[in-house]
């Protein structure tokens, strides 16, 4: 039967998520738990520890849920390594490749309603045109068709 010890200890928490204001850690009481397994507990005739597994939960449940966004939260005893920039690149670049492509992706469905809006109102204007055409055709047919205005001829009147 493995030996479990549980301690009470201050370890830090922060949100999985990079994007979200929980992301940055902080302390929370956490438990520990060191599970030690020894040689003889796993058939063995050797007396101590053969192996052993630590770990970590919340000792309030509610801390266990980010403030922030409500997402479950990460614990841990060792503070969360800051590496040199040596790339150039921002650190949050990776996160924030999906925001610029949803941006790039907004701005092209906006771009394909004015093309379609374009492409009916073009539609609108040829047909608008051929229906001038036909009615411009049919009033000079009808100008065409009618005799010719009798003009009438003024008496003259003479004075007497």
């Amino acid at each position: 039967m493995p030996t479990v010890t549980e301690t009470l200890i201050t370890a830090l928490a922060s949100c999985k998520d990079g994007r979200c204001a929980g992301y940055k850690q902080e302390p929370v009481q956490a438990v520990e738990t060191l599970t030690e397994f020894s040689y003889i507990d796993l058939g063995g005739d050797i007396p101590g520890t053969e192996r052993s597994v630590t770990s970590l939960r919340f000792a309030d449940l509610a801390d266990a849920q980010c403030p922030h966004c409500g997402e479950p939260r990460l614990v841990s005893e060792q503070t969360r390594p800051i590496y040199p920039n040596v790339s150039g690149q921002p650190q949050d670049a990776l996160l924030s490749i999906h925001r610029d492509s949803e941006r790039v992706r907004d701005l092209e469905l906006a771009d394909a309603h004015r093309a379609a809006e374009m492409a009916q109102l073009q539609a609108v204007m040829e047909r608008q045109s051929a229906l001038i055409e036909r009615q411009a055709a049919q009033i000079d047919a009808l100008i065409a068709a009618q005799p010719p205005a009798r003009t009438r001829a003024r008496k003259e009147t003479t004075d007497e």
